[in-house]
């Protein structure tokens, strides 16, 4: 092959890589466009009608969980999603533990009847169970405000009731935006793909590293073109 026809293969390549790679920019800028428009819309409800969930770990526990206490299904799973990514042996730094990622305080006051001390913490249907009724006693504390009782389920109620607003940490804003966002896929979807946990995960290192990976294969591209037209 001649080094035209090598720098041409090389440029088609990268030119290839350059689409793809703003592709996913724009996928991505889509969805981070409008999920934090779509989580400020429902952080913002007092009153949704219930949304079950499909095709995530431990769905129909989330379900039953989630309507016996009077929640929306897709919220529960969000709240699983961002505290555990649906691991149910899951434990923090803090020493929250399960899907639902309940401290100890708050598992002793919150714990199935059949569960009064740590045996079960991690068992997927009583730690959901548990969980489900922390966040319902959060949101009748806090006047049906999901952004209060997540702020709440995460910070603790006390930091909130202070000012009966979102607290200052940039972890809590943070975290209530995530289960805002994972609870605008699951109304919207469903369910919450591979590539949306991806995204939660990585949701604030991920939309500059994509944009970047664009703008370099594209450069590259266009550079390595400019230079197979200029050598026969």
């Amino acid at each position: 092959m001649t080094r035209r026809g090598l720098l041409a293969a090389t440029g088609a390549l990268l030119a290839t890589s350059c689409a793809l790679s703003l592709g996913l920019t724009l996928m991505l800028g889509r969805w981070l466009i409008l999920a934090p428009q779509g989580a400020s819309e429902l952080l913002s409800a007092r009153s949704l009608p219930h949304k079950p969930v499909r095709g995530v770990p431990f769905a129909d526990a989330i379900n039953r969980a989630a309507l016996r206490h009077g929640l929306d299904p897709s919220l529960v799973a969000a709240v699983v999603a961002v505290e555990s990514d649906f691991r149910p042996g899951a434990v923090s730094r803090r020493g929250a533990r399960g899907l639902m990622q309940l401290l100890p305080a708050a598992w002793k006051e919150v714990a199935p009847s059949a569960c009064p001390q740590d045996l079960c913490v991690f068992d997927p249907a009583a730690n959901l169970e548990a969980g489900s009724r922390y966040l319902r006693r959060m949101l009748d504390r806090f006047g049906q405000d999901p952004r209060l009782a997540l702020a709440a389920y995460n910070a603790g109620p006390s930091v909130v009731a202070a000012d009966r607003a979102l607290p200052p940490y940039p972890e809590t804003r943070g975290y209530v935006l995530r289960v805002g966002i994972a609870w605008w896929e699951l109304r919207r979807t469903g369910t919450l793909g591979p590539l949306s946990r991806v995204l939660l995960r990585s949701l604030d290192a991920l939309p500059a590293a994509t944009a970047t990976s664009g703008l370099v294969a594209c450069a590259l591209a266009a550079l390595v073109v400019r230079r197979a037209a200029r050598h026969p």
